[in-house]
């Protein structure tokens, strides 16, 4: 095992039972390097998720959520404000080509957003990405994949 286990018939079994309130067994414990408890629940998380459950965390949770909603997605999305396919990547962040602006997705989609690569005669001026980034805001055109 990659963890720290206990030994049949080891003393401290007891006090570490009652101190995680282990109800049955086997039983894993995350413990985070700063010494706090991640999870009580880590043998139903691999269970679920296997290693990549790892490291127990709620982002962790999170991200595992995102990539399990995001499967049914396209690899490749033809869109009519964009020249070009639209490749679906993993990214927490996301930068315009074009422009250099920067920002970040939603909670909801960490790990499959969709990039963007404009050629600057496509989206020279900021007003088009503006306009593309409102459009996108009103829940029309696949507004929750933004600009």
């Amino acid at each position: 095992m990659p963890w720290l286990a206990l030994p049949f018939g080891d003393g401290r079994k007891a006090s570490l039972s009652r101190l995680f309130k282990v109800q049955g067994i086997p039983t894993l414990v995350a413990i985070g390097p700063s010494g706090k408890t991640v999870t009580t629940e880590a043998r139903n998380l691999i269970m679920c998720h296997g290693a990549e459950a790892f490291p127990f965390t709620e982002e962790r949770m999170e991200e595992i959520e995102a990539e399990i909603m995001a499967k049914g997605w396209p690899e490749k999305l033809k869109h009519k404000l964009h020249e070009h396919e639209l490749l679906l990547t993993k990214r927490l962040a996301y930068m315009c080509d074009e422009c250099n602006e920067s920002g970040e997705t939603g909670r909801l989609f960490v790990r499959a957003i969709l990039a963007y690569s404009y050629t600057p005669e496509k989206f020279s001026e900021v007003e088009q990405i503006e306009k593309a980034r409102r459009e996108a805001d009103t829940g029309d055109n696949f507004g929750h994949w933004r600009l």
